[in-house]
């Protein structure tokens, strides 16, 4: 086996041009002896992908990422060793054969699916053009507004009535029931039924064959016929085979792919018809989820074309719910989300065949996915009270926290907080007390809390002091960080609106907090300030005892000055709220009085 790798990938890629093959999916520009571009698997200005024609060999001083051919296929296309071995194979033609000391069951498995799959799309597509889908199926599908030449791309069929059609068709093809089962295009007659063997899982519908990257058949999406049994499921996909599974499966991805790619987006549609619609007006970077919710493995393949989905989902009740599902998995894989509504009623298809710039014009108008859901909670709750305002942070909350990047993040967090009045230090504690309940719920979360910047010459107020000193404590006493724990419910957002670390404190528990830290900039402030207080002339000379002595005090004094800070805050926010009910009504004499009032209580 390994003699045969090696000679067939030497002869394939002796064959190939890593240029030509590289250029295919990215477009490269002469530099001296080298080829460059835009690295296509990781987001750059400046070209930092370099192509060796006579080495047959590319890398990225961006990234890291480098290797010859297959390496780069496998990348590009999100394709096993095995995959990208027959992609290239075929583009050098280069026959392969099988691999030796293969077991009989498995030879006969995987590739003999792929023929039966390949035979079945045939069947159905001559029933559908020339069979007796001619007349049953092939109307309704001119009716949606798909043309000839869609049909024929997308390799549409029908399956007709009856219990054996494709089933007797393979049968004579040499293969045998427990091929066709495996392949999910037969089911096995129940124990004790009448007669034996097997029967079509597909009947009477309309077939929309599920390709994989390559452009292999491997499952079928099928619609039920116009007239036929409406009491059954519309639409009904092949089960879980060696070939298909639903999890990673997208409708229409392998003639999408290089679109994907060239635009740097994917538009994920709710029907197979839809993607067609969409193509057939020139729109080809469009993926349909077939009957299912987008996952994440899905997801992980459009991120490899381009960091950006646009959900085009109805605006229904339910179309809101997946729209708001997706985005948040979506956010959660660093990608950028972006909406496409369609507000007439009608599906993409339907639009795309009365109206195709009408359909096109929707698609441009995407909007960004957190501003759209912002808005929509704020419309959904009354926004002018305490209880409202609340509402809309925690309806807001889940799409927050799925956000990773820091900084966009920090952005709605703003966004968030001027919208409802509220004070952003107190959103972001509210955020990072999600972050710690969705910790606990789910074990620790790959994304970090929001944070700023703290350095040194920040703190300056005793307060601010002694807070630096409390963390460098609770960082390194587990006993006390233990007693802290003890306390921190009723303040715990002030907390954490305080200072991140106090996110990794809380979270770790008993466990060092430094463990869970991954940034390095965070890593080296806590270690920073534990190693500048345990070296100050207050501990370097105490006792065990008078360290565990003096930390409790410490610990004290600070939770202290919180309480009597987070109580004199909301008196003046009180204050706030009086002066101005005083302005508004012209009354000097309680006006003068407030702000006595406030000025007095803000000087403590």
């Amino acid at each position: 086996m390994a003699q045969f790798q090696e000679n067939t990938t030497e002869i394939i890629k002796s064959r190939l041009n890593i240029v030509d093959v590289v250029s295919s999916y990215i477009k490269l520009e002469k530099a001296g002896a080298h080829y460059k571009a835009n690295c296509p698997f990781h987001q750059e200005r400046t070209p930092s992908f370099t192509v060796n024609e006579e080495r047959n060999m590319w890398h990225c001083f961006g990234c890291s990422r480098g290797g010859d051919i297959f390496a780069f296929v496998m990348e590009i296309e999100g394709l096993q060793f095995r995959e990208a071995l027959v992609l290239l194979a075929e583009k050098a033609g280069v026959e392969l054969p099988q691999y030796r000391h293969e077991p009989e069951g498995q030879k006969q498995s995987k590739e003999r699916l792929y023929e039966i799959m390949e035979l079945a799309v045939r069947f159905y597509e001559h029933q559908l053009l020339e069979g007796v889908g001619k007349t049953k199926a092939l109307p309704y599908l001119e009716k949606r507004g798909l043309s000839e030449e869609s049909i024929k791309k997308f390799r549409l069929g029908y399956a007709p009535e009856g219990w054996r059609h494709l089933y007797d068709f393979l049968i004579k093809k040499g293969f045998n029931q427990a091929e066709l089962e495996l392949a999910g295009l037969a089911i096995r007659k129940a124990e004790g039924g009448a007669g034996q063997g097997a029967y079509d899982r597909f009947r009477d519908r309309i077939m929309f064959p599920i390709t994989d990257i390559l452009g292999r058949p491997v499952g079928f999406s099928a619609r039920v016929a116009p007239g036929g049994d409406e009491t059954q499921a519309k639409y009904i996909n092949t089960p879980e085979t060696p070939l298909y599974h639903k999890s990673r499966a997208l409708y229409g991805l392998s003639w999408a792919k290089q679109s994907m790619k060239q635009a740097g987006f994917t538009v994920v549609v709710e029907g197979n018809v839809d993607v067609i619609a969409l193509s057939q007006i020139g729109i080809e970077n469009v993926v349909a989820v077939s009957g299912t919710a987008l996952t994440g493995e899905q997801l992980d393949i459009m991120k490899r074309y381009g960091r950006e989905v646009h959900l085009f989902f109805d605006m229904d009740g339910a179309g809101q719910k997946a729209a708001r599902k997706s985005t948040e998995l979506a956010l959660e894989k660093e990608m950028q989300v972006r909406l496409i509504a369609l507000t007439t009623g009608k599906d993409a298809a339907d639009m795309g065949a009365e109206d195709p710039e009408g359909l096109r014009k929707v698609v441009e108008a995407h909007r960004g996915a957190p501003e759209y859901f912002l808005q929509k909670s704020i419309e959904s709750f009354p926004i002018q009270t305490a209880e409202g305002r609340r509402a809309v942070v925690d309806d807001f909350m889940s799409l927050l926290i799925a956000i990773k990047n820091p900084l966009e993040r920090s952005f709605w967090v703003k966004e968030l907080a001027r919208e409802t009045g509220l004070e952003e230090r107190l959103v972001t504690g509210a955020v990072n007390q999600a972050f710690l309940e969705a910790t606990r719920r789910n074990g620790p979360l790959p994304i970090e809390p929001i944070h700023k910047q703290f350095p040194e010459a920040q703190f300056q107020t005793r307060a601010e002091r002694i807070t630096e000193e409390a963390i460098a404590l609770l960082l390194t006493n587990t006993a006390l960080r233990q007693d802290f724990l003890e306390h921190k419910n009723i303040l715990i957002e002030e907390f954490l609106a305080r200072h991140p670390l106090f996110f990794f404190i809380i979270q770790a528990g008993a466990h060092d907090p430094l463990s869970l830290i991954e940034k390095p900039d965070l890593k080296s402030l806590a270690t920073k300030l534990t190693f500048r207080l345990l070296s100050s002339p207050d501990f370097i000379d105490l006792s065990t005892e008078e360290i565990a002595q003096k930390s409790k005090h410490l610990l004290e004094e600070y939770l202290q000055i919180l309480e009597n800070e987070v109580g004199t805050a909301e008196k003046l926010q009180n204050i706030e709220k009086e002066l101005q009910k005083a302005r508004a009504e012209g009354d000097k004499e309680r006006e003068q009085r407030l702000l006595r009032e406030f000025v007095e209580l803000s000087q403590k």
